[in-house]
């Protein structure tokens, strides 16, 4: 993509984030909000904000760039003319928002879908401000300040001393997913659920007291399609269990704060 029409679609994905953000705002933290749980898949809540939050996304990508495709969570998608494909999560961490808890984001990807480059990636928390934009090739940024993690480039951790986190354990649904997730807990320092994009994008900024190794499952595209340029960008890694890049039929994920907690995890999965 040209410079000038990457330039564009970040002034797009800053618009789509600053129009969910003010949706989500009103609705944060009011009692009795309309939600509901989605029968389909395991733990994952749907309100208002979210579905109004996509609304708006949609209906300005519609205006702004008619050529391009959408991929998302809550309506149907949109077909791209162009090739380029922008996936939307609304509210990724629906559970923390229902809670009243700042640890969801608003998810915006942009990727070239036939050659599988992700090319943007952009997570907004409106409650706290904090937004973080990933470009492919380029080093991202949080709050338009360039990331540093200290662990990127440290090769002398060990898996013993990384922490595994997971959103939920109840993403674990398989027999083999479990076995897999039981073997990295037993290794790890520790293990820590909750979280959604909130770990992913701590591990890139490299907040935790400890190295981190995410493991997860059941996921959707649009759930992780947005966190790959801001996760390679740092120097992390992000792939599937088998160690390949990530597509749109992904559903098992791995990342690490650097390659070798991320080649050694990928031992322990499989052994």
């Amino acid at each position: 993509m040209q410079h000038e029409n990457i330039r564009t679609k970040i002034d797009l994905a800053n618009t789509l984030a600053d129009a969910s953000g003010n949706i989500i705002k009103k609705y944060f933290r009011q009692p009795n909000l309309e939600a509901e749980t989605k029968t389909t898949e395991i733990s994952s809540i749907v309100t208002i904000a979210d579905r109004l939050a996509e609304d708006a996304m949609v209906a300005i990508i519609k205006k702004e760039a008619p050529n391009d495709g959408i991929i998302r969570e809550e309506g149907e998608n949109i077909p791209s003319k162009n090739g380029y494909y922008w996936v939307l999560d609304p509210i990724d961490g629906t559970s923390s928002f229902v809670k009243g808890l700042p640890i969801f984001g608003t998810l915006i990807g942009l990727v070239d879908l036939d050659n599988n480059l992700p090319l943007l990636g952009c997570v907004n928390q409106p409650i706290l401000q904090e937004r973080w934009l990933g470009i492919r090739g380029q080093p991202p940024c949080f709050n338009q300040t360039i990331i540093d993690n200290i662990y990127t480039n440290n090769i002398n951790y060990q898996l013993t001393e990384a922490c595994l986190t997971s959103t939920t354990p109840l993403m674990f649904v398989t027999p083999r997913q479990q076995a897999i997730a039981t073997r990295l807990q037993k290794v790890c320092r520790r293990t820590a659920f909750g979280g959604d994009c909130y770990n992913y994008v701590s591990l890139a900024m490299g907040w935790s007291s400890m190295p981190m190794v995410i493991l997860e499952s059941d996921l959707k595209y649009y759930d992780f399609c947005a966190l790959i340029p801001i996760i390679e960008g740092v120097g992390a890694i992000i792939t599937d269990w088998s160690g390949n890049p990530l597509n749109s039929h992904s559903t098992e994920i791995l990342a690490a704060s650097n390659q070798i907690l991320h080649q050694q995890a990928l031992k322990v999965i499989l052994s």
